[in-house]
């Protein structure tokens, strides 16, 4: 009986750092999605003012710009569903 006070402690205690362990880690999911989405962002904007620049396009700028458009796609979609969806990208 003594016990039950120690034992009501420990899981006290053990929801209290989960609790803050998610936390942490969705904390860190955002901040890591938001830097990811804005890299993708300023890349395609700094490719797209390349080929302007060069005031012509080839081949290989128009399929970097799908590829940020994917990586893009990728993140919001992430937001939306906690999913990474990979094998877009692969296809």
């Amino acid at each position: 009986m003594k016990l039950n006070w120690a034992e009501a402690l420990r899981e006290n205690l053990h929801g209290l750092a989960e609790s803050l362990g998610n936390l942490l880690v969705e904390s860190f999911h955002y901040l890591a999605l938001f830097a990811i989405g804005g890299a993708t962002a300023w890349a395609a904007v700094m490719a797209f003012s390349g080929m302007v620049e060069k005031g012509h396009t080839t081949v290989d700028d128009i399929l970097l710009l799908f590829i940020y458009l994917e990586l893009g796609a990728m993140v919001g979609i992430y937001f939306k569903t906690n999913h990474m969806p990979i094998r877009f990208l692969i296809y």
